[in-house]
Order: structure tokens, then C-alpha cells, then sequence
């Protein structure tokens, strides 16, 4: 009797191990195909810096702005994944630089972007440069007019050739650097500076909060215009299909009337 006992037992057991082992192998395929999947989804990481009006952050804590809006439309629009960080400016470039950033809706003209970046063709959004100053200052056409006199600049920007003209110490221009818009269109209220060089759209923001008495506002005579455009790292995986499909996006919702078109 003691025989076929034992050999009942080792089957029971045999059993067992064969059913807990093939349970261990079934979930560990299951994990093994779940991340696969996760890594296939991949999401796109968008960078902006704060630029009142356009791309900035609202006292939530949240995304906003003419621009940051039409970018989470047609990236939600796609269907594409995608985180929105803001960065300060300095940082901003070397991550652009770097790869770190997937994705910027922005222009296409700034070196670090030029460089590291696949750009669109499809013009976003435009940008004009613009010359604030208080009443009774000299007005300003052109960069050469600014020579002798204090300039307000927001550090991080190029203002095309103006920037790296007014930089020049041999130019004769005198120019204080702040960290943000607001901060410089305050500076020009206190007299700080002669001129401030700065941005349609921008002002619009600025001025709601720094109320500047008026202020006197010049369009250079020198084309001062740059666009917006969507730009994809050359770094991240099939940058030209992304960048292909986020255009396409943004065609259909201009077509549908879902974003405005700005010209």
C-alpha cells in the first residue's frame, strides 16, 4: 500500500511545480510584452520658455499662451503623447543643443535650433520686433540709430542682427540685460534705459500689468520679422515622420476652423 501512495504523492507534486512554473513563465511573457508596448509609445517631450502672450506659464502651474495653445491642439489632434516643460532661456538652448527637447514651436532662425533641429516649412506664427520707449526719445528706424544711447534687452535673445550689433561695445550702445519681459518694460518705466527692444504680442501682456504712460511704440523701417515654425530634434527617433505628421495636424485644423490662422 505504501508504493502506490508514494508515487500518488511525487505526482500531486510534480503537478504542483509544473503549474506554479508555467504560471511564473506566462506572467513573466506578459510583463515582457506590456513594456514593449510602453516603450513603443513614445512620448514627445515639448520645451518652451516663458515669452508673456505666447509661451508662458499660468498661475496654475499650466501651459498657455497663442502658441502653446496651437502646439497642444495639434499634437493632441494627432494623437501624439507628449509632455510641455518650461525652461529658463539659457537652459533651453543647451537642452536644444543636447537633444533633451523633442519638440519646439518656435523659430527656426535661432542658432541652436538651426543646428540641432529638423524645421517645418509651414509658417505657425509671426514675430515682430518692435523699439518702446518713454515720450520725447529720438525715433529709432534702424540699429545704427541707436548709438550713444541705453538699450534694454532681455537676455537669451538675439533680436536677429540688432542683438549681437548692440553687444558690440565698439558700436558705441550702452544695454542692460534682464531676465525677463516684464522686468525690462519695468526698467523703461523707471527711465532705466533709453530704448527697450522687445516683441508684438509680448507688449500686449507686459503693458496690461506694467502700465507705461504713453508709451511710444516704433516699427523699425529694416524687416524685423520673423515666424514661428515647428521644429523636431534631429536626435529623436523618426524626426522627419513626426514632424510630417505634426504639420499635417495642424493643416486639418486650420482647414476646420479648430485653430486661427495668423498671418
Amino acid at each position: 500500500m505504501k508504493k502506490p501512495l508514494t508515487f500518488f504523492v511525487l505526482l500531486v507534486a510534480l503537478t504542483l511545480v509544473t503549474s506554479v512554473s508555467f504560471g511564473q513563465d506566462a506572467r513573466k511573457k506578459e510583463k515582457t510584452k506590456t513594456s514593449k508596448s510602453q516603450s513603443s509609445d513614445r512620448i514627445i517631450k515639448v520645451g518652451y520658455f516663458e515669452y508673456p502672450g505666447l509661451t508662458y506659464t499660468d498661475a496654475n502651474g499650466k501651459p498657455a499662451g497663442f502658441v502653446n495653445e496651437i502646439t497642444m491642439k495639434t499634437l493632441e489632434h494627432a494623437g501624439i503623447e507628449y509632455t510641455m516643460t518650461s525652461y529658463p532661456a539659457a537652459r533651453f538652448f543647451e537642452y536644444i543643443s543636447q537633444g533633451k527637447i523633442d519638440l519646439f514651436n518656435g523659430l527656426r532662425s535661432i542658432e541652436a535650433v538651426s543646428k540641432a533641429m529638423i524645421s517645418g516649412k509651414i509658417n505657425v506664427f509671426p514675430l515682430n520686433m518692435r523699439v518702446y520707449s518713454l515720450p520725447g526719445a529720438k525715433i529709432i528706424k534702424k540699429k545704427e540709430d541707436l548709438k550713444g544711447h541705453t538699450v534694454i534687452l532681455v537676455r537669451g535673445f538675439t533680436y536677429k542682427d540688432w542683438g549681437k550689433w548692440i553687444r558690440d561695445k565698439a558700436n558705441g550702445v550702452s544695454f542692460y540685460e534682464t531676465e525677463t519681459h516684464e522686468a525690462a518694460f519695468e526698467m523703461l518705466k523707471r527711465g532705466r534705459g533709453d530704448y527697450l527692444l522687445n516683441y508684438k504680442y509680448i507688449d500686449d501682456e507686459c503693458l496690461k500689468k506694467i502700465r507705461i504712460p504713453n508709451v511710444v511704440i516704433m516699427t523699425p523701417s529694416e524687416d524685423i520679422q520673423w515666424y514661428c515654425s515647428f521644429n523636431v530634434a534631429k536626435t529623436t527617433p523618426q524626426a522627419g515622420q513626426i514632424l510630417h505628421k505634426i504639420e499635417d495636424s495642424y493643416l486639418q485644423l486650420i482647414k476646420q476652423r479648430q485653430i486661427k490662422k495668423y498671418n
